[in-house]
């Protein structure tokens, strides 16, 4: 069963991606006689919006297969698609295949920004992809009307709608508030979604911390660390464990970020191991080496990074 539903999501991330193609084809070179620059310019982030949706289907569909029990997105696949497709994409205009008018469209820095919130919406993190595809598609737009000043009826596009951005954010704020974030744990190599605290996990030495848009500086002063979870997006913490001790065994702490880092100070003796899963992100242990470690205790950080990190020194 396992097998049937790993093929039918890699052939529906096939028909996806080839079909963004054919879309992307028929708008940049039919549509664009037959039609409005505003209908072109939609279809063609549509397009693109399908590409990464398949390719995000693609690294789920090996990730379902690893042999290493990651059933998540296969971050290195979804990559390898999407800078493939930006190398097809630029030899089709510089071949003539797609109307290399649109060239500067595409290769500019507001389509960056829309193509890293689709991959920000694919990999589940809909509120910051939201944001970052809104903004992109505004930059877009507006570039569309600079590159057409007379098909595009909008005349000063960024000076008159600047304001939609106070609109995004207050929808943001009110969704941070009104929707709970969920929380992930997890328990030997399998990640186990919808955690939530219970009163037992939220007792002294353990950390149960989320910010948007902020951060601060935490030291842990309880005698005994017992993990939790911290998530960061658009901000940044430092995390101080050099006056706590660890328990026996293993403790786990669930690091998340997005667009932003999580630093964390411990003890060089300290036995820690990272567990990362990150998209263009990363994290490091930059404490020294060459010190014995105490192997009856475990600190395991289980970290979650898109376009950020975790740093232990």
């Amino acid at each position: 069963m396992n097998a049937n539903k790993t093929l039918l999501l890699l052939v529906l991330s096939l028909v996806l991606m080839i079909g963004s193609g054919v879309l992307l084809e028929w708008s940049l070179n039919d549509l664009t006689v037959t039609s409005t620059v505003l209908t072109v310019v939609t279809l063609s982030l549509t397009s693109v919006f399908l590409f990464i949706i398949g390719a995000a289907m693609a690294g789920y569909s090996v990730g379902r297969s690893s042999a290493y029990g990651q059933h998540g997105l296969n971050n290195s696949v979804a990559f390898a698609l999407t800078v493939v497709a930006a190398g097809a994409l630029m030899l089709c205009f510089n071949i003539g295949v797609f109307n290399p008018v649109w060239k500067g469209f595409f290769f500019s820095w507001p389509m960056l920004l829309f193509v890293i919130g689709a991959i920000g919406v694919c990999r589940f993190h809909f509120i910051t992809g939201i944001i970052i595809v809104a903004a992109g598609k505004f930059f877009l737009f507006d570039k569309a009307a600079a590159m057409f000043p007379g098909d595009v009826p909008f005349e000063n596009f960024v000076g008159t709608y600047w304001p939609v951005f106070f609109i995004v954010a207050g929808v943001v704020i009110l969704l941070c508030v009104i929707i709970k974030p969920s929380r992930k744990c997890r328990n030997g190599e399998r990640w186990k979604e919808n955690f939530k605290p219970t009163s037992e996990q939220n007792k002294d030495g353990k950390i149960d911390m989320k910010f948007v848009f902020s951060g601060t500086e935490y030291v842990i002063l309880d005698p005994v660390f017992y993990g939790g979870n911290i998530e960061v997006v658009f901000g940044g913490m430092e995390l101080d464990l050099r006056r706590t001790t660890l328990p026996e065994g293993e403790t786990f702490l669930y690091v998340k970020s997005v667009f932003g880092g999580v630093v964390i100070t411990a003890p060089d003796t300290w036995d820690i191991e990272i567990r990362s899963n990150s998209f263009a992100g990363g994290s490091s242990d930059s404490r020294v080496k060459n010190i014995d470690k105490d192997k009856t205790r475990r600190l395991i950080i289980l970290a979650k990074s898109t376009f950020g990190g975790v740093d232990v020194k």
